[in-house]
């Protein structure tokens, strides 16, 4: 693959990471509200990993990872994966080449199917949605929404309740109208929320599946960007290669020119996620502007906005969505609103490099130009007010200075050094915030007018401190997707080529075919992975210990839910690592007494004591 290259191919190898100096500093960001329904944020439940859309979760990704397989390769995905609590992960897929299904199942573990839903008409699906079942605890279903119908399901594929929608649209060319976004949860009516392509709003009974209420945003479609985006001659050159790999459209488009048409928000109102504030139930949807607000009544914004949403009682015994604010700005906008944990910020990025932070009734508080467009929603990590925006070249970390944001650092994506067909290396992907890191993707290949053109991608790991690359390991494809963390650590990707596609088209003896599916990341020397674990809920502890246990309630109850987790994820990695032969029995044994200790002091809500034995835990691995 690399013969008659102008350099030698010298990969860097990445050796053990040495332990992160970043820890927690104060208290975090934290709602009030039960985890009933809603589940913890030990992996992704929902298409930005919780129903604020934070990109963040309570463990650690394993400090050392390989690529293990690819499953389901004939899938395009663009959204997800999702996993549930029993380590069952879940994709859907609108672009397939051969059997068209709705969701998919697949043991996390070895990418075995363990079943699927066939599509039906005109599903659809954008993705699933997962919460936990209060009538059955330890159970959790998963939410579908189409169309046409609405589905939730239970772990093992049988379905609670199969429903029609009961929309109907006149022209069924009119796809926008019907185009819906994932579930997400509205806790205040116990309901389903979804939105279309067209800015409407509907709610679903979470119990029943039956339609409560329907709404519209008040945005106009945007300024189409079809042909201006991307030039006409890549989309000739690389919408045949997609179609041979994926098949075209439902409606008969090639999948590269639609999709990225849709990146773009070509046309829509909507072309995201949305969020909701699990404590107020306000909702928050990126959108576009009305139409007259950019100036000009022609039908077209060339606005965006962000809306505030609640479901309430509409006087008539029944529900209505009641529009509380709204905020427009210059520059649209294709990235979810994120929310930080206690719902007093939200974050969103525009179309001219701007991270926005807004308070919540959508007054700018400030507004940070990194220099470039951002290609993604900000990822908010509960503590020391750490945000981590995206663009095509680079990862940045902002910190929430409270009258103002600053960037603190710009990542070190240097993974693909060494690498013969390598000239330029970006960031592939949003960025995940764990408690030993930051996860992102990778992207190498060659530089054509400031782009870079991706032949290889890899997944790696930043120390929250300093931004600097703690490890790095090639993978197999290209996502649009998210930078997906499970609770053993191990790291998913969603493949969907559009990039490597690119890259494919014009240096197809450079690069591997493009091809589908979920790829899985295994973690490796699991004596690192409970080191991680073990060090990041002493430091928490530690934090946490110094916190006025009654004013800082709900940010003491998270920090202590949250090391309560680690400890499990640490017990875990510790039982393989003595069978992987990476950690020696003698020292097994000393840790499992340690962590039994902190569990118990932990439970007694000694946070003091609990630190200090994991502490002590932590210094075994110096």
């Amino acid at each position: 693959m690399f013969l008659n290259q102008p350099r030698p191919h010298n990969p860097i190898v990445f050796g053990p990471p040495a332990k992160t100096q970043w820890q927690p500093v104060g208290a975090r960001s934290a709602g009030q509200f039960d985890y009933d329904v809603i589940p913890e944020p030990t992996t992704w439940h929902a298409i930005h990993a919780n129903v604020s859309n934070a990109d963040s979760v309570w463990g650690v990704a394993a400090p050392m990872f390989e690529l293990d397989w690819v499953a389901e390769p004939a899938y395009f995905i663009g959204s997800g994966p999702l996993l549930d609590s029993q380590g069952n992960l879940y994709f859907s897929s609108n672009f397939y080449h051969g059997e068209r299904v709705d969701l998919v199942a697949i043991d996390a573990k070895t990418g075995e199917r363990r079943w699927a839903i066939p599509a039906v008409g005109k599903m659809s699906v954008g993705g699933p949605f997962i919460l936990n079942d209060p009538d059955n605890p330890g159970a959790q279903i998963i939410y579908l929404a189409g169309p046409e119908r609405i589905m939730a399901l239970r772990q093992d594929g049988s379905i609670l309740w199969n429903k029609a929608t009961g929309i109907t649209v006149a022209d069924t060319r009119d796809t926008d109208k019907t185009k819906f976004q994932n579930f997400n949860y509205h806790p205040a009516t116990d309901s389903l929320i979804t939105a279309t392509k067209a800015g409407g709003l509907f709610a679903f009974s979470r119990m029943t599946g039956d339609l409560i209420a329907t709404g519209q945003i008040a945005g106009s479609p945007a300024v189409s960007t079809e042909g201006t985006s991307i030039p006409g001659f890549i989309v000739n050159k690389v919408d045949p290669l997609m179609d041979e790999a994926f098949g075209k459209t439902h409606d008969g488009l090639s999948l590269f020119s639609s999709a990225v048409n849709y990146i773009y928000g070509g046309g829509g109102v909507v072309t995201n996620y949305f969020s909701i504030d699990p404590t107020t139930s306000r909702i928050y949807i990126a959108a576009t502007a009305p139409d007259a607000e950019d100036g000009t009544e022609d039908g077209r914004s060339e606005m965006g906005a962000i809306y505030a949403f609640n479901l309430v009682d509409d006087g008539n015994d029944g529900l209505e969505f009641k529009e509380l604010n709204r905020k427009s700005f210059q520059g649209g906008t294709g990235a979810t609103p994120a929310l930080s944990g206690d719902g007093t910020r939200v974050y969103e990025s525009d179309n001219e490099g701007h991270v926005i932070a807004l308070d919540h009734e959508l007054n700018e508080v400030w507004r940070v130009n990194v220099g470039e467009p951002l290609v993604g929603s900000i990822t908010v990590a509960p503590d020391n007010s750490e945000l981590y925006a995206v663009t095509q070249n680079d990862v940045f970390q902002l910190i929430d200075h409270g009258d103002h944001g600053a960037v603190a650092w710009t990542a070190e994506l240097n993974g693909f050094d060494g690498y013969a067909n390598v000239d330029v290396q970006a960031n592939g992907l949003t960025a995940t915030a764990t408690a030993n890191g930051v996860v992102v993707m990778i992207g190498g290949g060659k530089d054509i007018l400031g782009r870079t053109i991706m032949l290889h991608v890899g997944m790696g790991l930043l120390d929250r401190q300093t931004g600097k690359l703690r490890y790095f390991a090639e993978g197999r494809e290209d996502s649009l997707a998210m930078s997906v963390v499970a609770a053993d650590g191990s790291i998913y990707v969603a493949h969907s080529p559009l990039r490597r596609a690119v890259g494919k088209a014009f240096y197809p003896e450079l690069t591997p075919d493009v091809i589908g599916g979920i790829s899985r990341f295994k973690p490796i020397r699991l004596d690192m992975l409970a080191r991680d674990a073990i060090c990041a809920a002493g430091a928490r502890a530690a934090n946490a210990s110094t916190l006025d246990q009654v004013a800082e309630a709900a940010a003491v109850s998270a920090d202590s839910r949250q090391i309560g987790f680690l400890i499990t994820q640490a017990e875990n990695a510790i039982e393989q690592a003595v069978s992987d032969s990476d950690m020696r029995q003698g020292d097994a044994d000393s840790l499992r007494a340690l962590l039994a200790q902190s569990s118990a002091s932990l439970a007694a809500g000694d946070l003091a004591s609990s630190a200090a034995t994991l502490s002590s835990a932590c210094e075994v691995f110096d």
